[in-house]
């Protein structure tokens, strides 16, 4: 029977309401996060995405904390472990390469990394084996246990601003960046206008190698020279 032309359509088509399971409701946050970035993961919106209510989701995740969670846990299984019998030098540059590119591969989920520890059940051999390197090569227990947060910051923090600054566009501001310290007067900023072009030089995996180059180099410093009280290094109760 032909609807009446007053009525209106739907907005939503009528599809056979999903098999939920908690598999489900954490690929269907996934799929959130990387198509609308970290800030619109709600229960609400993930409900949305799989066609059922938000109360439904509540059967398999506590909450949304559990729920970004369980996304880290889902995408950190994808990180590659270097191989074994290296430098602990290289085997944390390539783990933190790893990282990049799992965050890389996920737009959007780097940001639910800044704020919270982000240590799901699928990093815990990682952390056991950098333990392991660090302190093998004389590295101060104080300094290994605080590695992982400093890269995971470090790490996390390149991918979100990678995410939020498309290469095209980044390449054009560094170009109007540059050209605006050259036109300034001389007289006053002689070193800024002569160092304008290599301030803008590389790309953002040029950057990201060179940070990881000064994290490491300033690490290695700690074998030799143990932290001293005033670098504020917290002390364990």
């Amino acid at each position: 029977m032909p609807e009446p032309p007053w009525r209106s359509a739907p907005l939503r088509r009528s599809v056979p309401r999903p098999q939920l399971s908690r598999d489900v409701v954490v690929s269907a946050a996934l799929e959130v996060v990387e198509k609308d970035g970290g800030g619109a993961l709600t229960m609400r919106r993930v409900a949305d995405q799989i066609g059922a209510s938000a109360s439904s989701l509540y059967g398999y995740v506590a909450n949304k904390e559990e729920l970004v969670q369980l996304v880290l846990d889902r995408i950190f299984e994808e990180i590659e472990m270097p191989p074994a019998g290296g430098r602990w030098q290289d085997t944390l540059k390539e783990f933190s390469r790893s990282v990049l590119r799992v965050f890389r591969s996920h737009p959007g989920v780097a940001a639910l990394t800044l704020g919270r520890v982000a240590l799901p059940a699928s990093t815990l051999e990682a952390l056991e084996r950098s333990f392991a390197e660090f302190r093998a090569a004389g590295m101060p227990d104080e300094v290994s246990v605080f590695v992982g947060d400093l890269i995971g910051l470090y790490v996390a923090g390149t991918a979100y601003e990678m995410d939020m600054t498309p290469p095209g566009e980044a390449d054009e501001f560094a170009a109007q960046f540059s050209g605006w310290l050259r036109s300034l007067p001389r007289d006053r900023f002689p070193n800024v206008t002569e160092l304008a072009g290599k301030m803008v030089a590389g790309n953002a995996e040029d950057r990201f190698e060179w940070g990881l180059d000064v994290i490491v180099r300033g690490l290695a410093s700690y074998v030799d020279t143990p932290p001293t009280a005033d670098a504020r290094w917290p002390v364990a109760d």
